[in-house]
């Protein structure tokens, strides 16, 4: 374990060096308002609202989502559950030449996205994805992070299908990050469009009444071999898969 926590440490201290800023222990560390982006310092807007450094840690400084562990050679990009963009960020350090759409449904992250989309960027699109065209309520809640999306027909929050997003990049995705609070279940009835995704970053949630033997067992079921599946506790978990082996 102490072994564990000193390597955690030192990996976050070369990747928040390589972002050009400082981490000493999780207890101190504030967020930063510049970060190197492809090498070159901007400002970065961000809110500082309750567990926000944690996501900010566990995106950049942590790599929970493995961009760290596919080829630069990546192209196209999908990002849904983009919250305030920190994710882009990271997709674009790792893949400087990929295109980046990211889905974000809240309307009151526009203001963080949009900023982070001229540092980094990346195309964002203030819109819920799911199996089909539709609208979404949202349930809005403190930590940005927890919103919840309901498909609705009385939703002011529109809807578009996965295959219209993948559509979007051209017919084909390198690799789709997906953290969307419950919503990936609708996500993953579309078996025919996850066919023309390579990599899929998934954060699953169980709250739902799912389990994560059956998590993995769908996203094995839709072509895809899991590198790594890490049941976070009884309420979610992280799942990077690939239908082939990437080199790094």
């Amino acid at each position: 374990m102490f072994f564990h926590k000193l390597q955690q440490l030192m990996q976050r201290k070369i990747r928040a060096k390589k972002l050009g800023i400082e981490f000493n222990r999780v207890a101190s560390f504030q967020l930063p308002d510049n970060l190197l982006v492809q090498g070159k310092r901007h400002q970065v807007n961000v809110p500082s609202e309750k567990g926000m450094d944690g996501e900010f840690i566990e995106v950049l400084l942590d790599d929970c989502y493995g961009v760290e562990q596919l080829s630069q050679s990546l192209r196209t990009i999908i990002d849904v559950g983009a919250n305030v963009g920190l994710f882009p960020i990271a997709a674009r350090n790792r893949f400087p030449q990929a295109v980046i759409h990211a889905y974000e449904a809240n309307p009151n992250l526009e203001i963080y996205l949009k900023h982070q989309s001229e540092i980094a960027n990346f195309t964002y699109f203030m819109e819920a994805l799911g199996d089909r065209d539709g609208k979404v309520v949202l349930d809005i809640r403190e930590v940005s992070g927890k919103t919840r999306s309901t498909v609705s027909e009385n939703g002011d929050i529109p809807m578009v299908s996965l295959k219209r997003a993948i559509e979007r990049m051209g017919g084909s995705v390198d690799l789709a990050k997906v953290d969307c609070e419950g919503a990936e279940w609708l996500l993953l009835e579309d078996r025919d469009s996850w066919q023309l995704v390579q990599n899929l970053s998934l954060e699953y949630h169980l709250w739902s009444g799912h389990t994560h033997a059956e998590t993995r067992q769908i996203i094995e079921n839709l072509g895809f071999e899991v590198r790594k599946q890490i049941p976070i506790d009884k309420w979610y978990g992280l799942i990077l898969a690939s239908r082939t082996h990437n080199p790094q």
